[in-house]
């Protein structure tokens, strides 16, 4: 008797740590980041870092540790694609992320840095925009 009910508690761990893993399958989380300038212009061919949680807090806003990288198109827009990864979503942070996408330009010959913080459920799909003023 014993060793079916070991047996039984064996397939039900299994079956339940599968479960858990299959919730992430399928699941992308993106980002759409439009850099606007301060004339109201879309800036074009810069680059946004996004850091997660852990990174920012570790180290912060150094481009040589980002996560993630997209520069923005002709159309102002840096697109994330897919900012999932087991390190990223999973069951310890509940499948939630805060990601900062992290712009650096020029301004009237002084080097700036724009940081926009954003919450993620994974399989979010979320648009946001940084004014570069």
């Amino acid at each position: 008797m014993k060793k079916h009910l070991l047996i039984l508690l064996t397939i039900g761990m299994l079956l339940s740590c599968s479960s858990d893993d299959n919730v992430s399958d399928n699941k992308i989380t993106s980002a759409k980041i439009t850099l606007i300038d301060s004339n109201g212009e879309v800036a074009s061919g810069i680059v946004i870092y996004a850091y997660d949680e852990t990174t920012w807090n570790v180290i912060g806003d150094d481009p040589q540790f980002a996560d993630f990288q997209a520069a923005s198109g002709n159309d102002g827009v840096a697109t994330f694609t897919n900012l999932t990864t087991d390190l990223n979503f999973g069951e310890l942070n509940n499948y939630s992320q805060t990601f900062r996408f992290s712009a650096h330009y020029s301004l009237n010959r002084k080097n700036k840095v724009k940081v926009k913080a954003i919450s993620f459920n994974l399989g979010d799909d979320k648009a946001d925009i940084i004014i570069l003023d």
